[in-house]
């Protein structure tokens, strides 16, 4: 039977209307029916959703959300050579840099079907070095996939470490995700230390999957499960 201890009630974030969700969403990442912003379900009791816990501060680095401002910084990264070498994504030119912003200012975290991007920039100096993107795999919306790209001058300083496990911390603690995937492929070797040291599981590698820059590719797939996340806690490698 439905009652009302079902279901809880507060307002949004955003726009400030009353909403509802079942009880078992506390905690869980969905949309305002009525402004379409993403919150989380609160869970303990409060008048208010919670705001998606962005932009993320580590020691050096501000995880965020892509700005108008960041299309040179971009543009940058889709020239480097050691970023296209490994990347499925064609090269844009600054037309397709801003069409590409253009379309991911509509974007939200509960957006279906959509590539959610998140921009890594360099506390010091505001540099946007590179991008992290994550895509839900299931109806549920507790599974994702992510994908890192980071300019080949700010590579081997630790960033992208630094990066991948603020970004295993948003996922586990801020998402309450149950587990978290991404594909390496198999000639990145630095790519492959990086997610082995930021805890992730090597799971299996699909031979010749993907064709990329002209040949078949070889698919190294890494993941991640909440529980494992939990009971690394005290093995976690700290940003430098």
């Amino acid at each position: 039977m439905i009652t009302e201890e079902s279901f809880i009630d507060f307002k949004c974030p955003y726009c400030g209307e009353a909403v509802s969700f079942p009880r078992e969403s506390a905690g869980f990442a969905l949309a305002c029916p009525n402004c379409t912003e993403s919150f989380i379900v609160p869970d303990d009791g409060s008048e208010v959703g919670w705001q998606i816990p962005l932009p993320i501060s580590t020691v050096r680095l501000v995880i965020r959300r892509l700005a108008p401002g960041d299309w040179k910084d971009l543009l940058e990264l889709m020239s480097d050579e050691e970023f296209l070498r490994y990347s499925a994504n064609a090269p844009l030119d600054e037309d397709g840099v801003l069409r590409w912003l253009e379309r991911d200012a509509h974007v939200k975290l509960t957006t279906p079907d959509q590539t959610f991007y998140l921009g890594i920039m360099v506390q010091d100096g505001g540099k946007l070095i590179g991008t992290l993107s994550l895509n839900f795999t299931d109806p549920q919306r507790l599974q994702v996939t992510f994908d890192i790209a980071l300019n080949g001058k700010y590579q081997r300083q630790g960033y992208a470490l630094e990066t991948v496990v603020a970004f295993l911390t948003f996922c586990f603690e801020g998402l309450k995700l149950h587990r978290v995937g991404v594909y390496c492929d198999s000639r990145n070797a630095a790519g492959c230390r990086l997610l082995e040291k930021a805890g992730l599981r090597r799971e299996g590698e699909f031979v010749k999957s993907r064709w990329q820059n002209g040949e078949w590719t070889s698919m190294v797939w890494y993941a991640m499960l909440e529980e494992e996340f939990r009971s690394a806690e005290n093995n976690r490698p700290q940003p430098t």
